[in-house]
């Protein structure tokens, strides 16, 4: 399969959407669209860098970052937010490519380190990441709605 890993741009949104949808009835959740539409169609505008996989003019995966400071370290990292790719595409090496990336993102950025989580009933995403030699550090993910 042929495709190309590229930043996301606002044509994508309706594409992004469909995923993003994909993306968390797999994770066994519902996406409430309500402002995703009109803020991913002023992507560049948003906080974040979405880069997403395109094959036959179509998009079959993505992953989205976030520059943050930790107060810990005095240093910067990457949070990788979501990554996903449709069931078809798995297991092709895409994800790998993926995070090689963001590795490169990470490093044109000056930024040594990068953070994400993943379901703790996410075996394969676990066995993955800790391939790539990523280290898990058991922590609580709490929400607040104010």
């Amino acid at each position: 399969m042929e495709y190309c890993i590229r930043v996301a741009q606002a044509k994508d949104h309706e594409c992004l959407l469909l995923l993003m949808k994909d993306h968390a009835h797999f994770e066994g959740h519902e996406l409430v669209l309500s402002k995703q539409h009109q803020q991913l169609s002023n992507l560049e505008s948003l906080p974040l860098t979405i880069f997403v996989v395109e094959s036959d003019n179509k998009l079959i995966g993505y992953m989205s970052v976030i520059k943050q400071f930790s107060t810990w370290d005095m240093d910067w990292y990457l949070y990788l937010d979501c990554l996903y790719l449709n069931e078809e595409t798995r297991g092709q090496g895409i994800g790998m490519e993926l995070m090689q990336k963001i590795k490169l993102f990470s490093q044109e950025n000056n930024i040594n380190t990068i953070q994400w989580q993943t379901p703790k009933d996410n075996l394969s995403a676990i066995k993955f990441y800790q391939k790539l030699g990523a280290i898990n550090k058991e922590k609580y993910r709490f929400f607040w709605s104010v």
